[in-house]
């Protein structure tokens, strides 16, 4: 009975130095995660980058149109 409760208790040792390694490596990477802040400016900026893209498209689309029908009108 005795030899099972030492056992036990090396057990119990190790856990808790698994724990604390675990619970340490949780805490290090809780820093690097992102915030809903982090997540909205993310979602604003991707929606300015695809409004400002589809103007600058709409545009060149424009321009090359303009410039062919020009070119062949003549």
């Amino acid at each position: 009975m005795e030899k099972r409760l030492g056992l036990l208790e090396k057990g119990l040792a190790e856990m808790k130095e698994r724990l604390i390694t675990v619970s340490s490596r949780a805490d290090s990477l809780e820093k690097h995660f992102a915030t809903k802040a982090d997540l909205t400016t993310t979602e604003v900026n991707l929606i300015k980058w695809y409004v400002a893209t589809a103007f600058a498209m709409t545009g060149l689309a424009c321009a090359i149109t303009f410039g062919l029908t020009r070119l062949f009108a003549t």
